[in-house]
């Protein structure tokens, strides 16, 4: 699993939006990491974040529990977690799991960034 982060400034708002991409598999394996890493963005104040599923191949269920987690404490310092550009294989596990409920979930990159920044 690779994560990349870059700032992104959502359009119309001077809001920093952090976005996250993961590539390759996430599962039992790689979630701790994922999950320390995004914790650590949001301890570090960066607590608006969009993650770029465009390159992940697969999310295990310790995947979505690390989604939800962070979307956990990024609520309580006032910020939110979407998922953006979900790959086929991901949005039919996100859908499997009842995520579309749970959190927020767009088709591009750009509306995920506009949504977190609101």
């Amino acid at each position: 699993m690779e994560i990349t982060s870059e700032t992104m400034k959502a359009g119309g708002s001077e809001k920093a939006v952090e976005t996250i991409s993961v590539q390759g598999r996430l599962d039992s394996m790689t979630s701790p990491e994922f999950e320390k890493q995004l914790f650590k963005l949001i301890d570090d104040g960066k607590a608006l974040i969009v993650l770029d599923c465009s390159r992940l191949d697969y999310v295990s269920s310790a995947g979505l529990r690390a989604f939800l987690s962070t979307a956990k404490k990024a609520r309580q310092a006032r910020g939110k977690f979407v998922i953006g550009c979900p790959s086929q294989q991901v949005g039919e596990i996100l859908e499997v799991a009842g995520f579309s409920g749970i959190l927020p979930i767009f088709k591009t990159l750009e509306e995920a960034v506009n949504a977190c920044a609101t």
